[in-house]
């Protein structure tokens, strides 16, 4: 035993029936302490343990309850605080802190400084203004203080320091049982009121517990020493260890220096299914409740983006169960939900999922809105200063979490309890009003420092735990980890609000920061001489994150030169002591998991035929495959090569012209999209400097055109610059207005922006038409889109246009012809509008290698058309060209004579034949692979460099097509 259970062993010895109260910090601490005496072999009877809250509510519980005095939870403090601080800048009352905006970081810092003071039983009537080195500093904070003492009084609220005073001042008139023995531990680092309040019970019954020191403790535990490449191995060689020498988990303490190893050994513990306890409890982020509530703040804070809810959603951590249904429903069902609606972001838009899921009728659907809508209307509004009352909001969340989170375990239980009592606290408590932002940076903040499931030693299951906490611990294993010189004993700085200078005029006692390196350095000392047994001592001595070299703490070489008997021992013999650092495999020890005997086995030269990893792991045997097929020399399926027997069929669709000119830019970009059937997410996503995407862009603009140039048909006049500038104003105006509500802008700037942006294009349309000869016929014009189409345009063709292309060989295909002029008896032209640049669209490429046939293919569609509006007719199409009614466009009018449709038919035919040979290979250009939607899915410079090896290898014959379509300039 060491020298603290040794000297509990004593009294429990000299006073085996006698009520014996051992007071420490926490009951958790007390508990674990008894349980490791007990496993000492100690026998003990009436100890029982007490913290000095626990010893104050007992003198002043009576007292707080006939006065209806409620104990203040400390979490809520800061909160107290940051509104105290609000009220009196906006007040005008502070002249330290004036100019300092009262976030949150300025309220923690305060909050701290002022719980400091009041450990102390510093009151604002005993703090005085002039021990600050300004004394207007001393004054806000004395200030602050005076709010916060009214605001407690006011509310019937009692905070632990306040507790404790008047415990303090009532202890004199409590009558306890005489012959109460009480322990307490020398080296915890009582507050003076703590102290006090335990002295006048205890009196002359007070026995203190010493701990042991390092050179005390020299022999008395076996010492050695790794270092590791990262925290993760680092933690990983701690169980190598365990595994190779068969230790109980529950034989083992690991002590941390900083919170990174909690999370390390979570995620370690669910890869390596083992169960452990951590003596501080764990983030609440790490638990599926905290992930929900980080989730819905995500949310909130994205302005209610579907793709963020839909990460949430199929994150597994949330119960999608609306009310009345039998079944949760299924997230990915959920996710189709919301993209199908097209709501993008923005609360109000959350109408557009219940048109959406009342034209569906499903019940399914219409639960799944029903609970959407409710967890919208949950969220206070903002008013019209931008800020939303934070206790409001706080209320909200607690009732989603408590909604929504899916209890996986018992700790996810104890999460979601605690979370939403939290919650609920702050939001009976807190009437402040900040921004959303404001509002989910603070809970975030919180969310983060929230801990949860704090537990002692538990048998079969491995305990870690603060190295502040290690001495209460009696396990014979331990393992000390993050002894790096950053982060033991670390930087200690200056409290940013109470200085040095100041805190030793205010009080001598105060702990300067000098006082707190000196604190972690003799906790750590006290902690490790308190082993019995084995110590393991280790640091990282490469940070993996931030690729650098970390160095031991100056503590280690202190502790090996000990070891040693050599005080003049450096760092080069304690490094050279190590060896190398552990890594990532086991070295001759056994793997703790699959990942590591593979790398073992790779490392140790063992694996010299991939088909061992193909055979063990299918979807790597894939991906090699792919990856060896890629580097031949022929075209495989994985460059986008089908069978000939299965390509023919594709042929035989109804192709838009766009899909032509699409296979001509990349045919393996066609191959994804229109043979596999791979489409992009349709999702509509936030981006904070643009509103529409290109496309939209086009569409809208289009949709003005054709609704302005109608309407001067309808009139019979022609285009007039001052004339038709209003019109075209209220018609773009209208449509934009729509558009706004389908897609909301990110921002009035961007929104703004981009209308100007959308009237000039209307104005450069205006001044292209006013000058224009022929005379605009018909508008939007589908052909091979149905009856329907047709009806509402007022002419068109139901079918599609089908084309000889001789040999038996014909194509079908249909779209929608933007503009039909009339420019003589019989003689029309055609029109399709572009809203994007000019630049590809030079004077010399007609057909520019099949990408640009539209024109052609809408001139024959034109002339199938007209025939059926004008029977007995014979209405020739003699030019179609492409008209960039844009700014960037200049209103350039790009036109291609009608001629020569025998080299029109001969392309065509090239493009089926590389659709019926199935040679799907990418361009060996790589024109369009800035812009493709399948950067994610093609190996963008891989592809292009295999298909210009293919294409200039002349032996390759299926990319013969291919080669002839470059031709067709």
């Amino acid at each position: 035993m060491n020298d603290l259970l040794t000297a509990m062993a004593k009294v429990c010895e000299k006073y085996p029936v006698e009520e014996k109260r051992l007071v420490v910090p926490n009951y958790q601490t007390g508990h674990v302490l008894c349980e490791t005496l007990s496993q000492a072999g100690v026998g003990w009877v009436n100890l029982r343990t007490e913290t000095p809250t626990g010893l104050a509510l007992q003198i002043a519980g009576d007292y707080l309850a006939e006065r209806h005095i409620t104990l203040l939870d400390g979490y809520l403090t800061r909160y107290i605080v940051e509104e105290i601080v609000q009220r009196l800048q906006e007040r005008a009352e502070l002249h330290f802190f004036y100019k300092q905006k009262a976030n949150r970081g300025l309220a923690a810092a305060i909050t701290t400084s002022l719980m400091e003071l009041r450990e102390y039983n510093l009151t604002s009537s005993s703090l005085l203004p002039d021990g600050f080195v300004c004394s207007e500093k001393g004054q806000d904070i004395k200030l602050i203080l005076q709010e916060y003492e009214r605001y407690l009084e006011q509310q019937s609220l009692l905070d632990s320091s306040g507790l404790l005073a008047l415990a303090i001042q009532l202890a004199a008139s409590y009558s306890s049982e005489d012959g109460i023995i009480y322990l307490m531990p020398s080296f915890v680092q009582w507050t003076p009121l703590q102290r006090k309040l335990i002295s006048s019970l205890a009196g002359e019954k007070l026995f203190t517990l010493p701990v042991d020191t390092l050179q005390e403790n020299q022999g008395k535990s076996a010492i050695s020493f790794y270092h590791a490449y990262g925290i993760t191995n680092e933690l990983r060689e701690v169980l190598r260890r365990l595994q190779a020498r068969r230790i109980p988990l529950d034989q083992v303490t690991v002590a941390y220096t900083n919170e990174e190893y909690v999370s390390a050994m979570y995620s370690l513990s669910l890869t390596l299914d083992f169960e452990f306890t951590v003596f501080e409890g764990i983030s609440a982020f790490l638990t599926g409740p905290g992930r929900t509530l980080q989730g819905i703040l995500s949310w909130v804070n994205s302005d209610f983006s579907t793709r963020v809810f839909s990460n949430l959603l199929q994150s597994g951590d949330l119960v999608i169960k609306p009310a009345g249904a039998q079944n949760e429903m299924p997230p990915i069902q959920a996710v189709r939900l919301l993209r199908a609606a097209g709501i993008g972001w923005g609360k109000d838009r959350y109408q557009l999922l219940e048109h959406y899921t009342q034209e569906l009728g499903t019940e399914q659907a219409q639960q799944f809105n029903s609970l959407i809508q409710s967890l919208i209307k949950q969220i206070p509004a903002e008013n019209n200063d931008g800020y939303v009352p934070f206790g409001d909001f706080c209320r909200a969340l607690a009732e989603m979490v408590q909604l929504l989170a899916r209890v996986k375990d018992d700790l996810d239980s104890i999460a979601l309890t605690v979370i939403t009592s939290c919650l609920k606290g702050i939001g009976e408590l807190s009437s402040l009003e900040m921004t959303v932002e404001e509002a989910v940076d603070s809970l975030t903040d919180f969310l983060k420092k929230l801990k949860v499931g704090g537990s002692g030693p538990q048998p079969g299951q491995l305990h870690l735990s603060s190295y502040r906490n290690l001495v209460w611990s009696g396990r014979p294993y331990t393992f000390v980890v993050g002894l790096d010189a950053n982060s033991f004993p670390g930087s200690v700085r200056q409290d940013p609000v109470l200085l040095d200078s100041e805190r030793k005029k205010i009080n001598a006692d105060l702990p300067l920061s000098v006082d707190k390196l000196e604190d972690k350095l003799s906790t750590m000392a006290e902690a490790l001489a308190s082993r019995r047994g084995e110590l393991v001592l280790s640091y990282p001595s490469f940070d993996v994150v931030e690729n650098r070299e970390l160095f031991p703490a100056p503590l280690l070489l202190q502790i090996y030169r000990q070891i040693k008997a050599d005080p003049l021992l450096d760092y080069s013999d304690f490094l050279s002591s190590l060896g190398n650092p552990v890594g990532y495999t086991c070295g001759n020890a056994d793997p703790l998991d699959e990942v590591e005997w593979w790398l073992c086995r790779n490392k140790k030269g063992e694996l010299f035929d991939q088909v061992v990893v193909s055979n063990c792991y299918s979807n790597i045997g894939s991906g090699q495959k792919a990856l060896n097929a890629r580097q031949l020399s022929e075209p495989t399926e994985y460059d986008g090569a089908l069978p000939v027997d299965i390509a023919r069929s594709l042929s035989s669709e109804i192709f838009s012209c766009s899909q032509f000119e699409y296979l001509a830019g990349c045919p393996y970009a066609f191959f994804l999209r229109y043979v596999l059937g791979v489409q992009p997410p349709d999702e509509i996503l936030f981006d904070p400097s643009k509103w529409l995407d290109p496309l939209t862009r086009g569409t809208l603009l289009h949709s003005i055109f054709c609704d302005f140039m109608r309407k001067l048909k309808a009139c019979g006049e022609r285009p007039d610059k001052e004339k038709h500038k209003s019109l075209i104003q209220d018609i773009a105006q209208h449509q934009i207005n729509y558009c706004k509500q389908m897609i909301p802008p990110p921002s009035k700037l961007v929104f703004q922006r981009e209308v100007n942006e959308l009237f000039d294009c209307c104005y450069v349309f205006l001044a292209v038409e006013v000058h224009r000869d022929s005379e605009p016929l018909f508008f939007e014009v589908p052909f091979g889109l149905g009856p329907e189409k047709v009806a509402k345009a007022g002419c068109g063709l139901a079918w599609p246009i089908s084309l000889d292309l001789g040999d038996g060989r014909s194509i079908r295909f249909c779209g929608i012809i933007d503009r039909i002029d009339k420019i003589g008896r019989d003689v029309y032209c055609v029109w399709d509008y572009k809203t994007g640049s000019a630049r590809d669209y030079g004077e010399q490429l007609y057909f520019n290698k099949g990408r640009q046939i539209q024109h052609a293919l809408y001139a024959i569609a034109a002339e199938e058309i007209l025939k059926k509006e004008f029977p007995g007719r014979s209405p020739k199409v003699k030019f179609a060209g492409y008209l960039f009614p844009s700014v960037r466009g200049e209103g350039r009018e790009v036109v291609r004579p009608v001629a020569n449709r025998r080299k029109l038919v001969d392309l065509l035919n090239t493009l089926l034949e590389i659709m019926e040979k199935g040679t799907f290979v990418a361009s060996h250009e790589g024109l369009q692979c800035h812009y493709c939607d399948y950067q994610l899915v093609c190996d963008q410079e891989a592809a292009v460099k295999k298909a210009k090896l293919l294409f200039e290898n002349r032996v390759v014959r299926r990319l013969d097509p291919w080669r002839r379509l470059q031709q067709y300039v």
